[in-house]
């Protein structure tokens, strides 16, 4: 029989946050091997009144739901609730819950096999309506937040260029006729764009990047992201500061919630954030 391999790397473990009544709670030895049998690590545990969130219309009510909820957004762990029927009790409560965390790019997994809630379809014809309706208002709103941005973007970009354009000395007769007007490159606009200075000099700016809605999940919005960042750096020129402050007003943030600065910038550009968590800046 072959010797085992020493140099085998190991697995690394999922981690989830717990959540469920106090009966639930009670049964952390068995659910902890249950996890294990999955390769999950339980890093915390919730849990409030049995019958409260069945007695209840807004989850919002129950306290331990709502710290699980900031818990898992904060550290950026999905929520396992082995017996989401019994704990909750309510079917909008399970609905409402799971597209709480799918908005913020993490997921609700239930029963013993840590099932993720759909991020299409449904349960139910009813259930995918709902789910539907949610989806619609969370890209028509994702997608205002990415014009807004852009729009703020490109004055951002029109400030950061005539910042940075030399200066010389012409006479004030002939400044109107060398004077340019600038103009943002857009998302959607295929051609190679020629933004002008006030110098009359002609800086050529490839497409912008078209970004995914913010609450997208990370892994969909990373490499977007850094694209996006590095247009910005090389295409147009700006510091990764100036660059953090294009980054906010889209409303996308670091994997962790943050504003963007200069220090989280740089590791987006150099491609820390798409490796093992906790490897790049808050």
């Amino acid at each position: 029989m072959a010797a085992p391999d020493q140099h085998q790397t190991p697995i690394e473990l999922i981690r989830v946050v717990l959540l469920g009544d106090h009966r639930t709670a009670e049964r952390i030895e068995m659910l902890e091997d249950i996890a294990a049998q999955h390769d999950v690590d339980i890093a915390a545990v919730y849990s409030f009144e049995p019958g409260e969130a069945a007695g209840c219309h807004e989850l919002a009510e129950i306290d331990a739901l709502v710290s699980a909820l900031g818990s898992a957004i904060t550290i950026r762990l999905p929520i396992w609730m082995p017996y989401p029927c019994e704990d909750l009790g309510l079917e909008q409560h399970f609905r409402r819950l799971g597209l709480v965390l799918q908005r913020h790019g993490l997921n609700l997994l239930t029963g013993a096999d840590l099932t993720p809630c759909p991020t299409g379809g449904g349960m139910s014809e009813i259930d995918f309506a709902l789910r539907a309706e949610v989806w619609a208002v969370d890209n028509l709103d994702g997608a205002a937040l990415a014009v807004a941005g852009a729009q703020t973007l490109g004055r951002a970009i029109e400030d950061a260029l005539a910042a940075a354009a030399p200066r010389g000395n012409q006479d004030d007769s002939e400044a109107p006729a060398k004077e340019a007007r600038r103009r943002p490159v857009w998302p959607n606009e295929e051609a190679v764009k020629v933004v002008a200075t006030e110098t009359g000099m002609e800086i050529e700016v490839s497409p912008l990047p078209t970004l995914p809605a913010p609450h997208a999940p990370w892994a969909q919005r990373e490499p977007v992201l850094r694209r996006y960042a590095m247009w910005l750096t090389r295409n147009c020129g700006l510091t990764q500061a100036a660059a953090a402050q294009c980054l906010n007003p889209t409303g996308h943030r670091t994997p962790q919630g943050c504003l963007w600065r200069q220090a989280t910038v740089s590791a987006l550009l150099n491609g820390r954030y798409g490796r093992a968590p906790g490897s790049a800046p808050r």
